[in-house]
């Protein structure tokens, strides 16, 4: 079925994935840029900071054209992390573990969190790596098991730097691989981002507890709930600017394409109800919409129904 909004939708979430991460890790450039950028326009910007997007857009290249449900290597991390720090990172730390101790440290520079030495970085990383493909991470459900190795990863912190962006990136991954969000139309990082102190938090509460992950876990899933709600709203979006070259919506159409959006399948008298219309004014309004194929229209009389596609 041709689905005329999906590459945009890819383009958008793509930029939004690149953006939300790099920002959580302090990249300054705006999502404007960002999309900019991956145009291929030339921006002003550090060449560390547009690095860094380049890096992280290759990255959800790469992931997205990974074959799905093929087991992950330790070579497949290393060079996702390669992806995301080249030019970044001296070419002896991208793509390779640390050889030095690192800290994480709050904005006062106090030590929060001191992770697993370098000599421990490779049997920890490979001890994730064997769950991942384990059966037993087959049995649960992708936003879990993505959840669960985001922060087994940041907390192992097993590279120089880029810790953080591999972590995300890799239950990306999971997800893509695991059948969840197959169309790549998902920026979960955008939902970390947009609270960072939070995002943190959660992470640092999980370790406080010893590794308990039923906070996070639940922080994760609000997280997928949000976003899944935004990518509806972007799609509707969408939608309607797609049918904009072919009509010009009124206001009414469009609040009844969120009213259908929000209440799934309804009858003409809940449009009547909630809109204080009549019955043929209803249809009226709506036929346009079936017409532009905005809205679907099943059943006959009093049994008819309304949806979107």
């Amino acid at each position: 079925m041709d689905v005329p909004w999906l590459p945009t939708l890819q383009r958008e979430t793509a930029a939004r994935l690149a953006h939300s991460s790099t920002a959580i890790e302090g990249n300054p450039l705006t999502l404007a840029e960002v999309e900019a950028i991956a145009r291929g326009e030339e921006i002003g910007a550090k060449a560390k900071d547009r690095q860094e997007i380049l890096n992280a857009l290759a990255a959800m290249n790469w992931v997205w054209n990974k074959k799905a449900e093929a087991p992950i290597k330790e070579s497949d991390l290393l060079r996702l992390h390669g992806v995301l720090t080249r030019k970044v990172l001296p070419d002896e730390q991208s793509g390779h573990y640390k050889t030095r101790q690192n800290r994480i440290v709050d904005h006062r520079g106090i030590t929060v969190y001191t992770p697993p030495p370098p000599d421990k970085a490779r049997p920890l990383t490979l001890e994730l790596l064997e769950w991942i493909n384990s059966k037993e991470s087959e049995t649960l459900h992708p936003v879990i098991v993505g959840a669960i190795v985001h922060h087994r990863l940041v907390s192992i912190h097993p590279f120089a730097d880029g810790n953080g962006r591999i972590s995300r990136a890799l239950a990306i991954w999971l997800l893509y691989s695991r059948g969840f969000d197959t169309h790549h139309l998902f920026a979960l990082d955008e939902y970390f981002e947009q609270k960072r102190q939070l995002y943190y938090q959660k992470i640092q509460q999980a370790r406080d507890l010893d590794d308990d992950l039923s906070y996070w876990l639940e922080y994760v899933a609000e997280g997928v709930v949000e976003t899944l709600n935004t990518v509806k709203e972007r799609i509707l979006s969408l939608k309607i600017a797609i049918a904009a070259p072919r009509m010009l919506l009124t206001k009414r159409q469009e609040d009844i394409l969120r009213f259908l959006r929000d209440r799934g399948r309804v009858k003409a008298p809940d449009i009547e109800k909630a809109f204080s219309v009549t019955r043929a004014r209803v249809s009226q309004v709506i036929k346009p919409l079936i017409d532009a194929g905005l809205v679907i229209r099943e059943g006959q009389t009093r049994a008819t129904t309304y949806r979107l596609p």
